[in-house]
């Protein structure tokens, strides 16, 4: 299940930075300005987003199995 949530997430986010590089390139045809990005880089914040995931997958998979008595 987590991997195809990571995968759905891997997808939007080619698929927004796809959009975004179209929509650059119809600014820039146009002549018009484009807008400076502010804040944390996407990729920046899909790795966050990835490790926190991650991490709490191993956090609950580690305290489920030490409650178990395994």
């Amino acid at each position: 299940m987590l991997k195809f949530l990571t995968l759905l997430a891997l997808i939007w986010f080619a698929w927004w930075r796809v959009r975004r590089f179209l929509w650059h390139r119809r600014l820039r045809r146009e002549g018009r300005e484009i807008p400076v990005e502010k804040g944390p880089r996407p990729i920046t914040l899909l790795a966050g987003m990835l490790l926190a995931v991650y991490g709490g997958y191993m956090l609950w998979h580690l305290f489920s199995l030490s409650g178990s008595g395994a």
